[in-house]
């Protein structure tokens, strides 16, 4: 157990040697000093609700400790509930009622302090202010301001909250919500101090109400104002200069943000405004861009930069005059500090700068600190200039922390530096050995060492220094890496140079030495040994300087008994003799030592050791600390209780010597000293030391004597008064210790006491300095009452005083500005009330100059004054027009002046309009311009203006009348009737009433041309070139004026030639007038109009009448050419009969299918080609075409035919179209061929082979499809299967032959049998074939009769017309288009041409007088497959032209 305990002994001793040495040794390489890594912010505020934290860590080696001090540099110690630091260095403050504030704890300056063996340095100050949440209500006044300005309302904020609530937004009466925006135009502007500015005010504004929102930004709560705020809006009556009435002397801002310089002025005309920036003193207009531009007066700034700061200059300009205001613009950065360079690491007396980074702005102070004290300049350590530190000459005190501080009103930085010292304690590089030499030999020992400082070398011989001689030198020289080589030298050594030589380095931080024997030959030999003098308790080593060589051994004896004789005793293989821990009764006494060679040749010393005992001072009587009050009696007592005497004492205060003095006195005893203090005082305080020395030793003690001294006054407050609005000074001093606090209170009566005292804190207007001063700002009424000044540091009871601070209250009006408003004649009293210190006298002006009652008989003056205010009356009597003015009354007192004004105006009817003056005069209208002396200072609502066209002197007629809006002076009359004689005259109103009417002028209106055509407008043909025009004249109403004549205008119909007019003059009787017009070309339709015209000019057009000359025949119809055709169009073109000279008014195209009825087109008579549209596919059409004029229609051209594109489907053949299967067989319909026109449908029907009846599977098989299957087939069973196909073109028949598979062969891979039957009539029995040639030859011969009828007519018709007979019984072209019709009706046989044959399939029979089911059936029952139409297969080949034969559809349901 002992083993393991003297183990663990042993490793305590080596962890607390390991942690020595690495933690504090401040010459380590590696050792830092503290440098903040989380500083506090500079200001720091919180509700008292919410509590709040600073928070501080540094980093450095060995770590730092931190430490929260106050602004007089004492630690701020815990308070209970209130604040306390927590183990990681963060300052707490916690929550805490109203009734625990204390300004000393919440409204105070704190700094982080980090310090380690390295240095100290301070955080910036942060000022922390805790707030008390108290309730307030956000106050809104209304604003006065002249129409067309701009109004500003104001939210008011009690000064105890102003500096912690914003203004969030404003909330209209129709809770329209207006925030902060940098929009432009807006006419509302929400300032960033909250301010409302509404621009351009009219009447309507006036109706409007405004509630202010607030925010605190501490507890974010929003409160809404109590009352809401209106403007009232005042009508100008004269010309008046600009007045500013807000703007912001200074506007402060952080860069990079959106800020707003106000400026809003009054006047008549609303004035303009225009921005300058003072420049190096040169005034430069505002350029605005896109951010910066100004806003109905405000200047806007987005983005705010640094170059942006400065003085601007607001010019307010109107056609009376301008005013000017300055604004200074003040632009901050965060501030922020670095240090370079972070470190340096020099030698003594090498240079050191330190510059001092700062970004950020403005800048106010810099200071410079080391290791957290103040630097003090001198000649070595200066300043270059406020941010550069230089030191000439580097000393060993220099190094430490350097820290650059940067303040300005807001914020606060600081920057850390580090200068240490290159110190390297002495050390050995090179070294002498133990050296053997001859006696005469000439002897050599170096040392070379290092260091910083340079070391001192010193050489010893037996620990004696040596002597330099003739025969012993030393030779000391500096190598250029700082080596200091120390070299002794020894010439003709002799034995008594032998012995051990020591050489030692010192300097300022460190010793190191090296110590060897040099031996000489020769008999041995004992230096001669001093008297040793030991401590008691201490370990005495005793070396034994002997010489010669060589030396067999040595051998210690104490009075003359060989030594060790104990454990405390030890002897060494060189000779030396340590006693552990001596004892006086034990160790004292002669000790020897004998030296001995081989040879037997000895030597011996001896010396004589004496043991003292060194003083020890009790620590029970001398304790660390005293702590005594002031005035009261205490001693301090240094009692020894061990040591030899005599003993001397001697006492130090503050590492100075103390002497007795005054009430203090000093006693000394043989083993005792005591200082007496009678009556201790404040100068007593400090720390004094008791020195013990006696012939052992020297040992000291100190005690801290700290003295508590109650406050006393320096500077004791005194009452004072300040002029409202103004700042004053309160100061308060006193001393003690510790150093006592200054708190302000203020009386403050509530309804359940008197009156208590409760705290001032610090806001924007209350400020308390170090030195306990409370300074006020902008003082108001309410800072007026008693104020207490309490000096407390916890001795005695403290001190406190109560004063009273007077707040004199200059005059001030209530109402600064008045808007009264009379009527003439009336008797009024206008009212100034000034409140303040009295007396106060109150003198009235009307527009600047002093009113003197003697003069004015109407006018009195009274004046009424109490303690607080004075009221004065000026009475004026029937008042009349021109005591309209601006009146003003004067308050003046001993204290200040002020003044109000009232704008007083006496209103009445406006005069009578004056200098009308006609502007213009048309047909229908009537300008007119007027002026209004005098609107009876009563804004001109209106005007109206009369007139009447009968002269009526009552204007009780039919009088009209204009209403003119607002304060215009010019109006036009219109819808007057030309040429007509107006009566007019002019009224003015305003809110009192209508004025009298002007004089009345008289205006005849312009002539103007007429406004209606003539009528009854007629037209006769009277030969092939000659017309005759018959009208009558417009109705009178209309005329306008008198007709001098008539336009009668013509042109060709359908044409956009202008027309052609012939004047024609007014006939004498002036109702049916007429005209003939010739030169007219034949048989030619022209278009009439007619126009009057007077002096003035034309009247309107007549509704156009037409007309046509004669002619001779109808004209002759073109034949008609086919151009071209596709599936469903043909393309014709024709061209006209070049004999005939007829004008062509219309053509008509005639076309039918084989099987349809005859249709027609309209065609204009301008174009000669046409294109038929939406025909059927492959179709054969018939196509003729008439021409017809004004005198009938042509005989028809020749019929001609022609056939869309496309033919018949194509049936496919068996193999392909068929896949049979035992019960079924599929029908793949993809396999036919369309023929150019797509398949509608399929019909498909079967039966057995052996058997007449057809199933009927689909009549209508709709496409598009690929297959169809035939189901429910018997197996091994021959079936015909017939499928027809359908498509515009006509349709195509296959029947088929197959039989189905055997049940066994269900699902096989055989070849089916299968077969196509093909039709093998004889021509004479083939009904398809026969019944399209009778049919055809009938229609041909009937054609050719039919032309030779209309032939015969033709030339009939002609010689009727050569002999001017009527024509109504002629044929014609729609009738005979009819009966041909009829007569081809009856049925549908045609043939192709021969030149076309190849291009269509051959003809087919449609017989239209059976259904299609019914000609099913009766084919059916003549032969099997005998149906409607008979398939007629045809192969096509390469190059062949000719398809298979189809039926056209001449039925929807064929």
């Amino acid at each position: 157990m002992k083993l393991i305990m003297h183990f663990i002994m042993i490793l305590y001793g080596l962890l607390i040697i390991w942690i020595k040495q690495g933690t504090c040794d401040l010459n380590r390489k590696d050792a830092r000093g503290p440098v903040f890594r989380m500083e506090p912010p500079s200001r720091v505020e919180f509700s008292n609700n919410s509590g709040t934290e600073l928070r501080c860590s540094a980093d450095g080696y060995p770590a730092p400790r931190l430490t929260w001090l106050t602004r007089e540099g004492s630690p701020a110690r815990d308070v209970p509930g209130l604040r306390h630091t927590r183990s990681d260095g963060t300052l707490v403050f916690s929550p805490f009622p109203r009734s625990e504030y204390r300004q000393d704890v919440h409204d105070a300056v704190y700094q982080c302090s980090a310090s380690n063996p390295v240095g100290v340095v301070l955080s910036r100050e942060v000022h922390v202010r805790g707030v008390i949440k108290q309730r307030f209500d956000p106050q809104v006044y209304d604003d006065f301001v002249v129409r067309g300005n701009t109004a500003v309302l104001k939210c008011h904020l009690p000064t105890f909250v102003r500096e912690y609530v914003t203004v969030d937004s404003w909330i209209r009466d129709d809770k329209q919500v207006l925030k902060r925006n940098d929009m432009k135009g807006s006419s509302y502007t929400v300032l960033n101090s909250g301010e409302l500015l509404i621009h351009g005010v009219l009447e309507k504004d006036s109706q409007r109400t405004f509630h202010c929102q607030t925010r605190h930004r501490l507890t974010g709560e929003m409160v809404m104002s109590v009352s809401a705020g209106k403007i009232v809006v005042t009508e100008p009556h004269a010309s008046t200069l600009p007045r500013v009435t807000f703007s912001q002397p200074q506007v402060r801002t952080e860069e990079g943000s959106f800020t707003q310089l106000p400026c809003v002025a009054q006047g008549n005309p609303p004035p303009t405004y225009r921005w300058m920036k003072d420049t190096n003193g040169i005034l430069k207009s505002i350029e605005e861009n896109g951010r910066i531009w100004v806003n109905q007066g405000t200047l806007n700034i987005k983005k705010v930069q640094s170059s942006d700061g400065g003085k601007y200059q607001c010019i307010v300009r109107n056609s009376i005059g301008e005013r000017r205001i300055e604004s200074v613009l003040v632009v901050t950065a965060p501030l922020i500090v670095n240090m370079r360079p972070p470190r340096q690491v020099l030698n003594i007396g090498q240079e050191a700068t330190f510059n001092c980074n700062v970004t950020g702005y403005p800048v106010h102070t810099i200071t410079w600190k080391k290791d957290q004290r103040q630097l003090a300049s001198s000649s070595r350590v200066r300043l270059l200039s406020r941010d550069v530190l230089h030191i000439t000459s580097v000393r060993r005190d220099d190094r430490g922390m350097y820290q650059c501080f940067v303040y300005n009103d807001l914020d606060g930085a600081q920057g850390t530096a580090e200068l240490k010292i290159s110190d390297v304690p002495p050390t050995l590089i090179s070294a002498f050995p133990e050296h053997t030499a001859h006696s005469g030999d000439t002897i050599s020992l170096k040392c070379v060492t290092t260091g910083n400082p340079i070391p001192r070398i010193t050489w010893y011989l037996d620990d004696i220094p040596i002597d330099q001689g003739p025969r012993v030198t030393t030779v000391d020289r500096i190598g250029d890496l700082g080596h200091v080589t120390s070299i002794l030298n020894i010439t003709e050594a002799r034995v008594e140079d032998s012995g051990e030589y020591r050489c030692q380095g010192d300097n300022d931080v460190g010793t190191t030495f090296h110590a060897a024997r040099l031996n000489i030959y020769g008999p041995p030999f004992v230096r001669a040994m001093r008297n040793v003098t030991a401590v008691s308790g201490e370990d005495l080593t005793i070396r034994c300087p002997h010489g010669g060589y060589p030396i067999k051994g040595i051998r210690w004896y104490k009075n003359g008994v060989l030594l060790p004789l104990n454990h405390r005793q030890k002897v060494n293989h060189g000779g030396t003799l340590t006693i552990q821990s001596v004892q006086r009764s034990a160790d004292k006494g002669e000790y020897s030592c004998s030296v001995k060679n081989s040879e037997g040749q000895s030597a011996s010393g001896a010396t004589y050791v004496s043991v003292v005992v060194p003083p020890v001072i009790d620590p029970n009587y001398y304790r660390e600390s005293i702590t005594v009050d002031e005035e009261a009696r205490t001693k301090l007592m240094c009692v020894v209780t061990k040591g030899d005497p005599p003993m001397r004492f001697h006492w130090l205060k503050n590492g100075q010597t103390f002497l007795a003095h005054g009430d203090t006195t000093v006693q000394t005893f043989e083993d005792t000293s005591i200082v007496t203090f009678k009556k201790v005082a404040s100068s007593d305080r400090g720390q004094y030391t008791c020195v013990a020395t006696n012939v052992a030793a020297s040992t000291n003690r100190s005690m801290q004597l700290i003295v508590n001294v109650p406050p006393q006054w320096t500077v004791e407050p005194k009452n004072a008064s300040v002029i409202l609005g103004q700042r004053v000074w309160i100061d308060c001093a006193a001393v003690g210790f510790p150093a006592p606090s200054i708190l302000w209170k203020k009386l403050i009566h509530t309804e359940s006491s008197s009156g208590d005292f409760t705290y001032v804190h610090s806001n924007p207007r209350a400020h308390r300095f170090n030195n306990g001063t409370l300074v006020l700002s902008d003082v108001e009424e309410s800072d007026a009452g008693s104020y207490l000044c309490q000096a407390t540091n916890g001795i005695a009871a403290g001190l406190s005083k109560i004063i009273t601070l007077q707040v004199l209250v200059p005059p001030k009006f209530k109402e600064p500005f008045q808007t009264k408003t009379v009527t003439e004649e009336s008797n009024t009293t206008l009212r100034c009330i000034a409140t303040g210190h009295a007396p106060i006298v109150i003198t009235w002006q009307k527009d600047k100059s002093l009113i003197d009652i003697s003069k004015r008989g109407r006018f009195s003056i009274r004046d009424i004054s109490d303690p607080r205010q004075t009221m004065s009356e000026l009475q004026i009597l029937k008042t009349h027009r021109s005591d309209t003015g601006t009146y003003s009354c004067s308050a003046v007192s001993d204290i200040g002046t002020d003044e109000a004004t009232i704008q007083y105006i006496v209103q009445g009817r406006p005069d009578s309009p004056t200098e009308i003056n006609i502007v213009n005069v048309t047909s229908r209208t009537v300008t007119l311009q007027w002026e209004v002396k005098h609107d009876g200072n009563s804004h001109v609502t209106g005007s109206v203006v009369q007139y009447q066209s009968i002269s009526d002197s009552s204007w009780n007629g039919q009088t009209s009348q204009l209403i003119v809006s607002g304060s215009e002076n010019m109006a036009t009359l219109r819808a007057l009737s030309p040429v007509t004689l107006y009566f007019i005259r002019i009224v003015a109103e305003n809110a009192l009433g209508h004025s009298a009417p002007s004089e009345v002028i008289n205006v005849t209106t312009a002539e103007e041309a007429p406004s209606g055509p003539p009528r009854d407008v007629q037209v006769h043909s009277t030969g092939a070139q000659s017309m005759k025009v018959s009208w009558k004249p417009p109705p009178d109403d209309v005329t306008n004026g008198i007709i001098k004549g008539y336009y009668i205008g013509y042109r060709i119909s359908s044409t956009s030639e202008p027309y052609t007019f012939k004047q024609v003059e007014r006939s004498a009787d002036g109702q049916q007038q007429s005209t003939y017009i010739t030169g007219l070309q034949p048989f030619t339709k022209y278009d009439i109009v007619v126009k009057a015209f007077n002096s003035a000019g034309a009247g309107p057009k007549s509704t156009k009448v037409t007309g046509k000359t004669l002619e001779t025949a109808p004209p002759t119809s073109p034949v008609v050419q086919i151009v071209g055709s596709t599936k469903n169009s043909i393309d014709i073109k024709w061209e006209k009969d070049p004999k005939d000279k007829s004008a062509i008014t219309e053509y008509t195209l005639h076309y039918k299918t084989d099987d349809g009825t005859w249709q027609h087109e309209r065609l204009s008579s301008d174009v000669e080609q046409h294109t038929l549209r939406n025909l059927r596919c492959g179709t054969r059409y018939h196509l003729y075409m008439t021409a017809s004029n004004s005198l009938g229609t042509g005989e028809p051209s020749e019929a001609v035919p022609a056939r869309t594109k496309g033919a018949a489907p194509m049936s496919p053949q068996g193999s392909v179209f068929l896949q049979p299967n035992s019960t079924s067989v599929t029908l793949k319909l993809g396999a036919w061929q369309s023929g150019g026109c797509p398949i509608r449908h399929f019909a498909v029907q079967y039966r057995p082979k052996n058997q007449m009846q057809w199933t009927v599977i689909q009549d209508k098989l709709d496409m598009p499809r690929d297959t169809y299957v035939v189901r429910h087939l018997s197996p091994d069973r021959e079936y015909v299967v017939m499928v027809t196909a359908h498509s515009e073109a006509g349709l195509t028949q296959g029947e088929y032959f197959f039989r189905t598979l055997h049940a066994s062969q269900a699902g096989s891979t055989s070849s089916p049998a299968y077969g196509k039957r093909e039709t093998d009539l004889p021509f004479y029995k083939n009904v398809a074939l026969v019944i399209p040639v009778v049919v055809s030859s009938l229609v041909l011969v009937m054609v050719i009769f039919i032309v030779a009828v209309c032939l015969r007519k033709h030339s009939q018709d002609r010689r009727d017309y050569e002999m001017r007979k009527p024509c109504g019984d002629s044929l014609m072209m729609s009738d005979l288009g009819k009966q041909v019709t009829e007569k081809s009706s009856k049925t549908s046989h045609y043939s192709y041409p021969s030149k076309s044959k190849g291009d269509y399939a051959e003809p087919y029979t449609c017989n239209e007088s059976l259904p299609p089911r019914q000609v099913q059936k009766s084919a059916s029952r003549q032969h099997p497959i005998i149906l409607p139409a008979i398939w007629i297969p045809t192969t096509p080949k390469d190059g062949d032209t000719k398809q298979a034969m189809g039926i056209n559809r001449c039925d929807d349901n064929a």
